[in-house]
């Protein structure tokens, strides 16, 4: 999503240096009754290795929210929609790890899990167990949540 923090150009670029398809998009979430850019892609949108959780009501242009639906199920990524509401409770922001035995889980807080609808809860846990646990403080004053505290190591296999 392209905000202040993400340079369309660049991306384009380092998706040409690596051999991605580039996604470009416009995620807007409701600020004071006004519209304004979500800062960061992760706050409304969860890459799995077989889903996605995304917020589809924050992609105003609706030329550019099939264009996101259409390239994740190319991807045989199947299409786990939250609302707005959602988002403000971090259930965007989560973040698929992998543990022993290449287990997947989907780790995110205990305000996102309480968000989701039951259906939703089930559709995620058809690919992965989930881990939650309250991240209150961290959400309260840190401005995020789990895949906020979380970063991606790969590490080679022994």
């Amino acid at each position: 999503a392209l905000s202040a923090r993400a340079d369309e150009s660049l991306f384009i670029e380092f998706c040409e240096d690596f051999e991605y398809t580039p996604v470009v998009f416009t995620a807007n979430q409701t600020v004071n009754g006004k519209r304004k850019a979500i800062y960061h892609t992760n706050v409304m949108m969860c890459l799995a290795e077989t889903f996605a959780v995304i917020c589809l009501d924050a992609i105003d242009d609706k030329k550019e929210r099939k264009q996101i639906v259409k390239h994740l199920q190319q991807t045989n990524k199947e299409v786990i929609a939250i609302t707005e509401a959602q988002v403000n409770n971090f259930a965007g922001n989560m973040l698929q790890v992998k543990g022993e035995n290449n287990q997947l889980y989907l780790v995110m807080s205990q305000a996102a899990y309480n968000s989701l609808t039951p259906n939703q809860i089930k559709q995620i846990e058809k690919h992965c167990p989930i881990i939650s646990s309250s991240l209150d403080t961290i959400e309260a004053c840190g401005g995020g949540s789990a895949r906020c505290m979380m970063a991606e190591v790969f590490l080679p296999k022994a």
